[in-house]
């Protein structure tokens, strides 16, 4: 037993200076066959690479999605999206929505700045003090450019409704009077019946507007007054319309408004310089992410490692690697009494893109084998080799097959896997994408016979 012991250490040295200082061979697989005792025997698969094979690194959400989750929930969404966007009782809810309070469940805009003149053009009323008023003290007016308009505000709406004055022929006047209206003229139709609205304001589908009715008190229109004017009496329905109209407006521009506060006062500098609202949303549709941090997410990611490391058949990670190469394997018959040391090598060094030092990238490059049967059905794993990926590396380890594992006469074959992390969600690597570069692959299988 000693001597075969020996032997193993001798074969794994010379094994280990040939790989190293081998020079660049075709790419075709090599198999050398070495003369043992009769008992005992050594074979070896290689290919050389020249150029390196460029192996990319594997997405593998069975592993890394707990983990990626939980660095995208840290690094972005709340980053996007802090906690003071956000309403966490009585029900979570994004800031400044119905759902934070329906008191800002505001109605549909009546009147668009593209179709209403009257809106378009509207300026502040005469004084500060009227305009703060006006916008419940949200807002200084005039603008920060010093003009008298409402472009930065949600006011104006009210200009859209009709009015009840009657529209005067040129050189000829109406005066208000009690609420009604006194012209010189018969039939005129109003000076301004509205805008066209985009939602329906009850009442404002009408056909007339005034009751006009003849009279003699004509002071004020002209001197000397006529001897016969007209006072025009808005209908019921057209009155109605008017003032259902303005409550519209009224009611519209009140909730717009303290949306528009709501949202200037989160976070202290405001909605908009703060929080993403599609990353508010998930957050909300996410409460889970609320308990997560960064040391959460490292704590998953070496459970994620930890999966990896020992990937046995059905677990979670058993489906995450991939063959190195399909044409490096090493084809065997297995015979009576025999077992197995599995000897793997590969050199290969780090390939990535982003402005990051490889020897700073927190992360593996893992290896193992597997013996399959002629069906293509797994009867041996190994454990896993990790390597550290940085730089330029090489691996070197080794697995054991018992002879009760596989069937005498039946054929069995060898292939090299390998993992590596497509892309790493630690702060300061979520843009890196990872791949190795492949110079040499070996298998080396020493068979010996009870």
């Amino acid at each position: 037993m000693k001597k075969i012991l020996l032997l193993i250490l001798c074969l794994l040295a010379v094994s280990f200076v040939l790989f190293t200082f081998s020079p660049i061979f075709a790419e075709v697989p090599k198999k050398l066959l070495k003369y043992l005792p009769k008992d005992e025997a050594i074979e070896s698969v290689s290919k050389e690479y020249n150029p390196p094979i460029i192996k990319s690194g594997i997405s593998c959400q069975a592993a890394t999605d707990e983990a990626t989750n939980c660095f995208y929930c840290v690094n972005t969404l709340k980053v996007k999206c802090p906690d003071c966007c956000l309403k966490f009782a009585p029900q979570r809810a994004v800031r400044c929505t119905p759902r934070d309070s329906d008191m800002y469940d505001c109605k549909d805009l009546a009147f668009s700045s593209t179709t209403c003149s009257a809106v378009a053009n509207c300026k502040c009323p005469s004084t500060v003090e009227e305009c703060n008023t006006i916008l419940y003290n949200c807002e200084d007016c005039p603008d920060t450019t010093g003009a008298m308009t409402c472009s930065n505000i949600p006011n104006c709406q009210q200009k859209g409704c009709p009015s009840t004055e009657p529209l005067a022929s040129l050189g000829r006047k109406c005066i208000s009077k009690e609420g009604n209206w006194i012209c010189e003229e018969d039939g005129l139709p109003p000076k301004f019946p509205g805008c066209p609205a985009g939602v329906s304001i009850p009442s404002c589908s009408i056909s007339t507007y005034y009751t006009i009715t003849p009279i003699t008190a004509c002071q004020g229109l002209s001197s000397p007054p006529p001897n016969d004017c007209y006072e025009y009496i808005p209908t019921t329905g057209y009155a109605d319309c008017i003032s259902n109209c303005s409550s519209y407006a009224d009611e519209w521009e009140k909730c717009t408004k303290k949306v528009y506060c709501c949202n200037k006062n989160t976070c202290g500098t405001g909605f908009a310089n703060n929080c993403e609202t599609d990353k508010c949303v998930e957050r909300v549709e996410w409460p889970e992410c609320d308990g997560y941090n960064l040391s959460t997410c490292m704590a998953l990611q070496q459970q994620a490692t930890d999966c990896l490391t020992n990937p046995s058949p059905g677990s979670a990670c058993s489906n995450c690697f991939e063959e190195i190469d399909a044409g490096l394997s090493y084809p065997f018959v297995a015979r009576s009494r025999e077992t197995f040391v599995i000897f793997w090598q590969v050199a290969a060094a780090t390939e990535f893109t982003g402005a990051v030092n490889a020897a700073g990238i927190p992360t593996y490059f893992f290896t193992m084998v597997k013996v399959v049967d002629s069906r293509g059905h797994e009867v041996h794993r190994s454990i896993i080799h990790q390597k550290s990926f940085q730089g330029s590396f090489s691996i070197f380890s080794a697995t054991s097959l018992d002879s009760s594992i596989v069937t005498q006469g039946e054929t069995y074959t060898v292939r090299l896997y390998y993992f590596l992390p497509q892309s790493l969600q630690i702060p300061g690597f979520e843009n890196l994408r990872l791949s190795a570069k492949i110079n040499r692959a070996e298998l080396i299988v020493m068979r010996t016979r009870d």
